[in-house]
């Protein structure tokens, strides 16, 4: 194999180091080189290390960061402390034979120099049949000067990791004692204004909702002024952005505040009982009908009415619907009068509409009688200034009378904004509670906060093949599998993630993936994927 083809090779463990936590870079990489060793040289262990500058009882303290083996059983341990020790003080590759009373294979072994004094050791272990020799070892070191330069940054970054992680456990054992004697550190206030872009330091707010973000500063904007209007709203967003909560802004503070604002959750509608559900039934109607009954729409006459999921309205009552809203009369099951309603209506979805309506899922007409004005609302981890104040928000609300004040630690506040929050505002709001009723401790520690964060949840990916979490995807490939067959399956999973996380929603994958929607289409027809599953 030539020089050129080896460094792709070696190169592609390089792939999406950027999505691995830091302080696991280093481990990351070297165990994908290692897995290229053991391919290269047909070997049965290949093991790293990392050697340290300081001595113990005259000997240097030396820590394996990651091992292969095939088929993951380690053999016997002939690699023992000592010929680490041995081989960690010899210059150069160096090849070392058999040693079949010792149990070990021929060893091929390369130290090197990373920084600050420190070195790393690489070691390949073969059968006894092995062919390794000299040249074998020089082999080696060629392989490893290819990529030495990322391997000494993913050292170097995971250690300045692992140093601030340190030092972030002593900041909240101080921020503690701290607390402990009284002395109060405004650490939330601060933190606050050190993620706040001074363009957005003033907050808007509308009814229950407030944002420093322009995006969101903007929906806010657009319903101020659409809140006299009688024009219907379409409000589309992921799950827990707090589309009902805009929603009744609408109703709040309006003409319309004097009447009912009636909530409809489409998808919890029974469909043999939807009709009667929002029009009301004459006494009779049927089984069970032994009185009048006045529908959603009746009560909320004068009012709103806000149809919260509408995507998930049966597609044979939709007919229904739009004769209602074009004609604002409507009758109820088993009457003969028409009864004239006078509602706004509102509707919320966190599915493509549009892509519904292409596909025959969501009738064309009723989409444009809703969508007088769309309003989308941006996920949470798009509007990273609001987070501080979220957090503050939800704090207050989660402390009880009479309780001592508690804050978090510097460390788990930037926890928290790091988060990607695929559940939003709710899940910010759970995360917070749950933070806050579980510490037993003033300052609340990043840890207890990882806890909650780290819990599995339905978006995430699952199977003896994959292993997910906030921070990474790992997909595990067999060695044997060819270059377009491991491409079509990575693909494969970044678009499910994306389909998982943003339920379906095939406008927000692409818009997360920076792809043309053709793209998706042709991606989704070729892995036989149904984003419906998704939703």
């Amino acid at each position: 194999m030539s020089d050129h083809a080896l460094e792709i090779e070696l190169r592609e463990g390089l792939q999406g180091l950027d999505e691995v936590q830091l302080s696991r870079r280093s481990e990351f990489l070297t165990a994908s080189l290692l897995g290229v060793f053991l391919e290269q040289f047909n070997a049965r262990c290949a093991l790293a290390y990392q050697i340290s500058s300081e001595e113990t009882d005259g000997e240097q303290d030396f820590q394996e960061i990651a091992s292969k083996t095939v088929g993951g059983q380690r053999p016997p341990e002939a690699i023992n402390p000592q010929m680490v020790q041995r081989l960690a003080e010899l210059e150069g590759p160096q090849y070392t034979a058999g040693d079949a009373p010792a149990q070990h294979g021929p060893i091929l072994s390369f130290c090197f120099f990373t920084a600050g004094q420190q070195r790393m050791l690489f070691l390949v272990e073969a059968h006894q049949s092995s062919g390794f020799d000299q040249e074998s070892a020089d082999f080696l070191a060629t392989m490893v000067n290819l990529v030495e330069g990322e391997i000494i940054d993913s050292l170097l970054i995971s250690q300045q990791a692992q140093r601030i992680e340190q030092l972030e456990s002593q900041i909240e054992r101080a921020e503690e004692t701290l607390a402990d004697h009284d002395i109060e550190v405004s650490i939330l206030d601060q933190e606050k204004s050190d993620h706040l872009p001074e363009a957005t330091r003033t907050l808007k707010s509308l009814g229950a909702v407030s944002s420093y973000d322009p995006v969101m500063c903007e929906v806010l904007s657009h319903l101020e002024r659409l809140r006299e209007s009688d024009l219907s709203v379409l409000i589309s967003g992921e799950t827990g952005t707090g589309k009902s909560l805009l929603a009744r802004t609408l109703h709040e503070g309006t003409h319309r505040q004097q009447h009912q604002f009636e909530v409809v959750s489409c998808g919890a509608l029974t469909p043999s009982l939807v009709e009667g559900e929002l029009f009301g039934w004459r006494k009779g109607a049927f089984s069970g009908a032994d009185d009048d009954q006045s529908g959603v729409f009746e009560r909320a006459c004068g009012g709103v009415v806000f149809l919260e999921e509408v995507g998930d309205l049966p597609l044979e009552f939709q007919q229904k619907l739009l004769r209602v809203l074009q004609e604002g009369m409507l009758r109820p099951v088993g009457g003969s009068e028409l009864i004239p309603v006078d509602v706004r209506i509102v509707a919320s979805t966190c599915q493509d509409l549009p892509e519904m309506v292409r596909s025959g899922k969501f009738r064309e007409d009723l989409y444009y009688r809703l969508a007088g004005f769309t309003i989308e609302v941006p996920p949470l981890r798009e509007r990273i200034v609001d987070l501080p104040h979220l957090i503050d928000h939800f704090f207050s609300d989660a402390l009880e009378p009479g309780t001592p004040t508690r804050q978090f630690s510097r460390s788990a506040l930037a926890e928290l904004v790091a988060y990607p929050w695929p559940g939003n505002l709710q899940q910010l709001r759970n995360v917070v509670s749950q933070s806050v009723l579980a510490s037993e401790q003033r300052i609340i520690p990043r840890k207890l906060v990882e806890g909650y964060l780290e819990k599995p949840s339905g978006e995430r990916l699952h199977g003896e093949n994959v292993q997910s979490t906030v921070e990474e995807l790992v997909l595990k490939i067999p060695a044997t599998e060819g270059f377009n067959d491991i491409i079509a399956e990575v693909e494969r999973l970044v678009i499910l993630t994306a389909l998982r996380r943003n339920r379906g929603n095939k406008s927000r994958v692409t818009k997360q993936l920076k792809i043309p929607r053709q793209t998706l289409y042709n991606k989704l027809d070729r892995y036989g994927i149904d984003e419906s599953e998704y939703k």
